[in-house]
This record gives C-alpha cells, sequence and structure tokens, in this order.
C-alpha cells in the first residue's frame, strides 16, 4: 500500500504522459474520499463504452526502452485493477522486435488492431498526441518476437468482439461460432470435438457456453465455479452424465474466528473468491488452452469485447489431469445442488442498476469552470457547470456531483431538455472533468454510484500543477518530491549517482543532498524537460508562500541550479499545459 503521497506524487509526474488505462464506463467505482492524487491521473484514463456489451479485456502491454534498445511485455490476465484479492489466472509474454525477416512465432496481427482500435471506443474525445503514441506503439507491436512460456508449443492472440474472426481448429472459434468451426477431429456436424477430457475455470456461467465445451465425445467435464452461479443453471446441466461440478464460494476461504486466517488453505491465505477464467481441452497428446477475461457465457463470446490467449501445450504438462492435481491445493468444493434456481429480486434489481449506471456514463457530460469574482488576497474559486443530457429512468432516481466535492449533489429528474448544474465556490485544485452519478431504486432500497468521465472544455491554466502544490504544503515535502522525481528511474535507493542526495533528503532537514541532487540532474540528456516541469510547481509555491524561509533557501538552490543548466533551456509553456 502506497502511504507516502509524496512518493505517489513523484511517480505520477513522471509517468502521466506514458501510461494509458481503457475501463468499461460506468464501471469506475466512487471512492469514499478523494484524494487529490486521483486528478493527477486524469490524463492517463479512458472509458470506453461498446453498445453490444461489455468492455471486458485485462491486457497489460508493456514497452520498455533504453536509447535504442527496447524490450516488450505482455499480460493476459482475469484480473481488474481493483484491489480485490480474489484467485486470478495471468499468462506473461515477453519479447523484442523481430530482426530482419525472422517470422515471429505469433500473428501480432489481431494484438496489434486491438491496441490501435482502443481510441475509437473512448466516450470522451482522445487527445491527438496520446493517440498518436497509441498508434506508434500498435505498429511497433506488430513486429515484436515473443518468448513462449515454458511447456508452450504454439500461442495466439484472440480478442473478441472487435471484428476478428479465427480458423475452423480454433477454440475460440468453436466455442462462439460453432457453425465454422471443424473442431481438432475436422468434422463440420455435430461429430466434431476438441477431446475427450475438458476442464472449465468461470465464475460464470450458462448453459449456452457448457453445451458447446461438452460435445458429443466429451468423456470427462470438469467445471470449478462459484456456487450460486452453478445454482442458476439448468438441471439437466448439473445431472449431465460425465460431468463434475465444484464451487469455490464467493465468500472466499473460511477464517479463523480467532486468528483471522484462512483455515486449511495450501495455496494461499487471503483468497477471497474466484475470478479466474479458464477453458482446457486435452486433444491426442496435446492441450488446447484458453486463459484471458471471458467467462464460460454466451455474452462473453457474443457480444462482449474480451480478451485471450489461447495455448497449445503437451499434455503431459498442461493437461486436464494436471491440472486438476495442481487445483487440490484449492479449497473447492463438491456442488450438493441441483440447479434450477432463479436469480433473487434483490440480484434483478443490482443487474439493472448495473446496466443503468453504464448507459448513463456512456452520454456525453461537457464542464465549463468559469473564474469567480474575488477580494484582494482571497482564493481563488470558479463556477463549475456541468452539462448533460442523460435523464434516469422513471422508477430510478439520480444525484450527481462533482467527483472532488461531496456538496452539492444534484437531483438529475427525467426530462427532455438538456440539463445544467452549476457547482459554485470551487477551488482550482478541485475543478475537474469527473462526476459522481448516484442511481437510486427506491422500492428495492438499492443504490449504486459510479464515476463518470466528462469533458472540461474550459480548463483553467495551473489547475494540475495547483493540485501538486497543495499536496506540497511544507518545505520537507517539497524536498522529498524534488529528490525523487530527480532520482533517475533505474538507480535503485542506496546506489547509482544520486544515492547521497536520497538519504539526505530523507534523513535529514535543510537542503541537504538537495543541490547536488539539483547540479547532477542538470548533466542529464532531459534536464530541460524536467526542469520545465518542476518550475512551475516552484514558481506556483513561491507565490503562496514567499514568507517562508524555508521556501526561500530552496528557491534560492533552484536558481543555482537553473543558472548551471542555463535559464534559455527552461520552457516553461510545455510544463504549464
Amino acid at each position: 500500500e502506497f502511504n507516502n503521497p509524496v512518493a505517489v506524487l513523484s511517480a505520477i509526474r513522471k509517468i502521466s504522459d506514458r501510461v494509458d488505462i481503457f475501463c468499461q464506463a460506468g464501471h469506475i467505482k466512487a471512492p469514499h474520499d478523494a484524494s487529490d492524487l486521483l486528478s493527477l491521473l486524469e490524463p492517463m484514463i479512458h472509458q470506453v463504452s461498446v453498445g453490444h456489451g461489455l468492455f471486458h479485456p485485462k491486457v497489460w502491454v508493456l514497452e520498455f526502452e533504453n536509447d535504442d534498445e527496447r524490450r516488450y511485455r505482455f499480460l493476459c490476465s482475469s484480473r481488474n485493477l481493483t484491489p480485490d484479492p480474489s484467485w486470478d489466472l495471468l499468462v506473461r509474454l515477453d519479447g523484442v522486435p523481430a530482426e530482419g525477416n525472422t517470422a515471429n512465432r505469433i500473428d501480432n496481427g489481431p494484438l496489434a488492431r486491438f491496441v490501435s482500435a482502443l481510441p475509437e471506443l473512448c466516450t470522451v474525445e482522445f487527445d491527438g498526441d496520446r493517440r498518436a503514441r497509441v498508434g506508434e506503439l500498435a505498429k511497433r507491436l506488430a513486429s515484436v518476437e515473443w518468448d513462449l512460456p515454458e511447456d508452450i508449443q504454439e500461442a495466439a492472440f484472440r480478442p473478441l468482439g472487435t471484428g476478428e474472426s479465427y480458423g475452423p481448429d480454433s477454440l475460440v472459434t468453436f466455442l462462439s461460432e460453432p457453425s465454422k468451426s471443424h473442431g481438432k477431429n475436422r468434422k463440420f456436424n455435430r461429430d466434431k470435438t476438441f477431446g475427450p477430457n475438458k476442464l472449465v475455470i468461470s465464475p460464470f456461467l450458462d448453459d449456452e457456453l457448457l453445451g458447446r465445451v461438452k460435445d458429443r465425445h466429451t468423456r470427462g467435464l470438469h467445471v470449478f465455479g462459484r456456487a450460486d452461479q452453478f445454482d442458476l443453471l439448468k438441471p439437466e446441466t448439473i445431472a449431465a452424465n460425465r460431468a463434475s461440478f465444484k464451487a469455490f464460494d464467493d465468500l472466499g476461504v473460511p477464517e479463523s474466528a480467532e486468528t483471522g486466517t484462512a483455515e486449511g488453505s495450501t495455496i494461499s491465505d487471503d483468497l477471497t473468491g474466484l475470478h479466474a477464467k479458464a477453458f482446457f481441452c486435452d486433444y491426442d497428446h496435446s492441450t488446447y488452452a484458453l486463459l484471458g477475461s471471458a467467462n464460460a457465457t454466451e455474452a462473453a463470446f457474443t457480444r462482449n469485447v474480451e480478451f485471450g490467449l489461447e495455448l497449445k501445450g503437451r499434455k503431459r504438462s498442461i493437461g486436464v489431469e494436471r491440472i486438476l492435481e495442481s487445483l487440490k491445493g484449492v479449497p473447492f468444493a463438491d456442488y450438493a445442488g441441483e440447479g434450477g434456481e432463479t436469480r433473487s429480486d434483490e440480484d434483478e434489481a443490482r443487474f439493472r442498476l448495473d446496466g443503468a449506471l453504464r448507459d448513463a456514463a456512456a452520454k456525453s457530460f461537457v464542464l465549463d469552470a468559469v473564474s469567480e469574482p474575488t477580494l484582494d488576497g482571497a482564493i481563488r474559486t470558479f463556477a463549475v457547470t456541468a452539462r448533460h443530457s442523460y435523464s434516469p429512468p422513471e422508477d430510478l432516481t439520480a444525484h450527481i456531483r462533482l467527483l472532488t466535492v461531496a456538496n452539492p449533489s444534484f437531483a438529475v429528474v427525467p426530462a427532455d431538455a438538456e440539463h445544467e448544474h452549476v457547482f459554485r465556490s470551487v477551488p482550482l485544485a478541485d475543478v475537474t472533468p469527473y462526476l459522481v452519478l448516484t442511481l437510486t431504486d427506491k422500492a428495492k432500497d438499492l443504490s449504486k454510484s459510479t464515476v463518470v468521465q466528462g469533458t472540461l472544455r474550459t480548463d483553467p491554466d495551473g489547475r494540475l500543477d495547483e493540485i501538486v502544490a497543495r499536496q506540497l504544503d511544507d518545505p520537507e515535502k517539497l524536498r522529498q518530491f524534488l529528490l525523487l522525481f530527480l532520482t533517475p528511474e533505474d538507480a535503485p535507493p542506496g546506489s547509482g549517482t544520486f544515492a547521497g542526495a536520497f538519504g539526505a533528503g530523507f534523513g535529514g532537514g535543510g537542503t541537504a543532498g538537495l543541490f547536488e541532487a539539483l547540479i547532477g540532474a542538470t548533466a542529464n540528456s532531459d534536464a530541460p524537460e524536467v526542469f520545465s516541469e518542476l518550475k512551475v510547481v516552484i514558481d506556483r509555491l513561491l507565490e503562496h508562500r514567499a514568507d517562508d524561509e524555508e521556501i526561500q533557501q530552496l528557491h534560492l538552490l533552484w536558481e543555482a541550479a537553473v543558472e548551471a543548466l542555463g535559464p534559455e533551456s527552461v520552457d516553461v509553456g510545455e510544463a504549464a499545459r
């Protein structure tokens, strides 16, 4: 857990123009207490809406650069960007740019096209520079040579819901478009199969998809999921011959009342539920697997945008029996129910609220911030006006507020006209394009909230820098920030160019070590860009605390470093964007 806001602040400032996060609109959880640091994430967060289903992939694409050398890492997972400690699965691929005409072992086309298409799915217009950077990354991904994991002979990128189609021998085709699949025995009729032994791990399931997995040649189907979801399957699915169902309760591993630790778990002491998704099919001497974001549901394979990695490996290494053996350490229990149940009214109401929040978040929300008249010496405030055309369904009530300010919260009543809400006396650091929308079903006594990304059409100058200045509210925090910001990213504490300065900045007072760090940073090739960003912060703090003797001392050190670099090299225009 990050408990040093200055370190987090420095890290975010360093990476804000190098990270892009795409997520489902309506599924950004509203925090209980919105930290200033959340505002610094604004440039990185892009909410996505796909009308036909959910935006549900969980992938990371990482590019590392050192001069002209590049390395890549791809993570395909079932885990969301949340602190939820559920049991998930992840596959990692590491790669380098292919040399010459070397034929890649993995077709990168689906991955490159998936990445390049992401900006078009966003509900808020994508920044031009970021769009170009994502596009360039997609082009470079097309020629990456990936190392295959141990015991894996073949791998294939499998985005779903993006218009990609795959061959008749693909497991994805077998599950998503049965009419176009000939299985592994090359039969297009109902005799086609992906092998006699199959294993499915999925928290959510439905009869349709499981019916596709269990073809006529299946001798053993092992399904690992949640008991409450097994309850919703048809009785004939549960009672099918040669099928077994094992449940990992959503409440997780039982905890000891005395110690608060998991009882009887040999794999982890902090599992709280099943969230992993995987399919394994044995055919002949090989096993074909699909791991990623897709649940064993019709929606996952026909409506949602998902991402999976399809793998082929030796049966003796990743076959169904090997997976079953590895799962003995996880506290699954034989499912004792019969299925045939229906969702409770409360569950239906919750699903409906989720859908209503997604629909609402996909709408256009435009915000304008206008400076309010202030007296001499008073803090500058703004009137923030939010305009949108969203109206809740008749049986739901809606309230909307700024993410950064708890009050006021305005009711959104059904109407054909455009809605307008004015938030007054908002400090500059609290101006934000993010809103919190809360929907309430009074009949069911249920409420749900989400963060909605809007467009801040009139973004006041210096807003993000004001947030930084508000965090650095004393000289010690400023010293820490400068030392962290100026420390090379590849220099661990205790070694490297700024080792002494790093330690001095946290241990003692005064300006110990900071002068060396500032002067040393002038020799860095990207010093003009770094100093331009820092100048805005220094100037803002000097403006607010010009009478503070320690701030004045720090400013003198700053001026000396700028003089060493050359004042003409510090460009304020780019930093004050």
